[in-house]
C-alpha cells in the first residue's frame, strides 16, 4: 500500500523479480524454479471446460518464469515412481520445451533429462538438415544490443543531475548499483560486456529517482 499499489506498486514488484532473475542468468548460472502445483479449470471457446495441472505460484510471476525457461516440466508421482512430464499429450498438464522432439515423459533424474535432450537435438538435426534450430528458438534469438559508452555517459549525467538536486540521492543511487552489480561494486569498474547491467541501473534510476 505504501508503494502505491493501485498505480505502480505492482509494477515495481514485478520489475524486482525480472531484474533479479535476469541478473542471475547473466552471471552464467542455470536457474531452476520449483513450484507446488494445483488443478485449475479452463473454458474452451465452445463453452466446454477442462482441468489442467498448473504451477501454484502467482500467474504474474509464472509468466516471467515461463518466458525465461527452456523447459517447463511436471513431476508425476505414481506408486512411489517419479516421472518428469515434458510434453502433455492431452493438455492435462501445463508444460513446454524448446526441444520440439523431446520425449513426453521420462524417469525423474538428471541423467534421463540429459539423455532426452541429446536425443531430441539429434532427432531435430536429422529432420532439419543439421540446423539445430526450432521455430520457437528462432523467435527467441533476437538479442538487444547495448552501447556501453553511451550508457556510461547517461549514468554519469543522471547521477550528476540527481546529486545537484540533493546530496541525499547518493545512498539511493548506491543502493541501486549494489543491487544490480553486487555490494561494493562500482559502475566505473565495469566492462563493455556488462553493458546490460548499466542499462538496468539507468532504467531503475530513471523510474525510481527522477
Amino acid at each position: 500500500g505504501d508503494g502505491g499499489w493501485a498505480t505502480n506498486g505492482w509494477a515495481k514488484v514485478k520489475r524486482e523479480w525480472e531484474t533479479t532473475f535476469r541478473s542471475i542468468a547473466m552471471k552464467g548460472y542455470a536457474v531452476v524454479f520449483i513450484s507446488h502445483s494445483k488443478d485449475k479449470t479452463f473454458k474452451r471457446k465452445d463453452g466446454t471446460e477442462y482441468n489442467q495441472i498448473v504451477p501454484s505460484c502467482s500467474n504474474a510471476y509464472n509468466e516471467i518464469i515461463k518466458n525465461m525457461a527452456d523447459i517447463q516440466g511436471y513431476i508425476d508421482v505414481n506408486n512411489n515412481e517419479r516421472n518428469l512430464v515434458l510434453r502433455s499429450l492431452d493438455d492435462s498438464v501445463e508444460c513446454k520445451s524448446r526441444f520440439a522432439k523431446i520425449d513426453a515423459r521420462i524417469p525423474f533424474s538428471y541423467d534421463s533429462l540429459v539423455e532426452a535432450m541429446n536425443k531430441a537435438i539429434d532427432l531435430e538435426a536429422s529432420e532439419t538438415g543439421n540446423k539445430f534450430v526450432t521455430t520457437e528458438r528462432e523467435k527467441a534469438v533476437k538479442v538487444t544490443t547495448y552501447d556501453y559508452d553511451e550508457l556510461i555517459e547517461e549514468f554519469q549525467a543522471l547521477v550528476g543531475d540527481l546529486m545537484r538536486k540533493s546530496p541525499t540521492n547518493g545512498p539511493k543511487i548506491t543502493a541501486i548499483v549494489d543491487k544490480i552489480l553486487g555490494k561494493g561494486k562500482k559502475v566505473g569498474d565495469t566492462t563493455p560486456d556488462q553493458a546490460e547491467f548499466i542499462y538496468l541501473i539507468n532504467t531503475e534510476i530513471k523510474e525510481d529517482l527522477i
